[in-house]
Formats: C-alpha cells, structure tokens, sequence
C-alpha cells in the first residue's frame, strides 16, 4: 500500500524552494549587529561597575580618615617619631593599643574598592579592546 518509491517519486516531483537573494549575507549582517549589541552592553555594564567601585573607593577613603581621627590611631601612631625610647619601654602596650585603634573595617572597604576598581578596569579594557578588533576587522 504504502511504498517508499511512492515517496521517492512524489517529492522528485516537487520543486525544491530557493532561498531569496541576499538571505545569508542578511543574516550575517543580523547577527553581528546583535554581537556588537552585547559587546556594548558589556562594555557599558563595566564602566558602571568600576565607576561604582570608584564610589566605593571614596566612600572608603572617607571612612578611613574620619576612623583616624576618631579612635586617635594618628596621635599614637606619631608617638613613634617623637618618642622612640617610650614606645620601646611600652612596646607591647603600645602594639596592642595601635592594633585596637586601627578602623579596620573602613581600610577594608577602601582595599576592597580598590581591588574590585582594578578588576572592573580590566574588564572595561578587555571589552574595548574586543570592540575595537571586531571593528578593524570588518575594514578587511
């Protein structure tokens, strides 16, 4: 009933649709668009993030100075200048009282702002660069 050559002759007989001019040269086109797209998305999504890491890094550094002044780590600290013989006859006191007078937490977020304003850089220069290479290698 149902034969395979039925088939085969049934489809020879159909004409096979062609493509219209152009389509795989528009859909090229298409898709580097959308490439070019996300490659700006990223490069924008960087520059963000590191000039919020740069916000950090002020927020931090603001912190930080305002943690001197408060816990009066610069007084004791220029003792070290001024007085050497007393901090080494106190030396232990001395190293305990500078530790504890540290803003540990403000320098933490000043370094962390830091770290993080150097990997979003590279970020940012990486995606640059991969828009420019993309750009000069379409002038081929």
């Amino acid at each position: 009933m149902n034969n395979p050559d039925n088939y085969e002759k049934l489809f020879s007989k159909l004409a096979i649709p062609e493509p219209p001019a152009g389509l795989a040269k528009a859909i090229l086109l298409r898709i580097e668009r959308r490439e070019r797209r996300i490659e700006a998305i990223k490069a924008g999504a960087s520059a963000l993030v590191f000039a919020g890491s740069l916000w950090m890094i002020e927020v931090g550094y603001v912190n930080l100075m305002g943690g001197f002044a408060q816990s009066g780590f610069l007084a004791f600290s220029s003792l070290l200048f001024s007085d050497f013989s007393l901090i080494a006859s106190n030396l232990p006191d001395y190293l305990l009282f500078i530790i504890e007078s540290f803003p540990i937490f403000s320098a933490a977020i000043v370094l962390g702002g830091v770290a993080f304003a150097v990997w979003s850089m590279g970020m940012l220069i990486n995606e640059t660069a991969r828009m420019d290479s993309r750009r000069f290698s379409q002038l081929r």
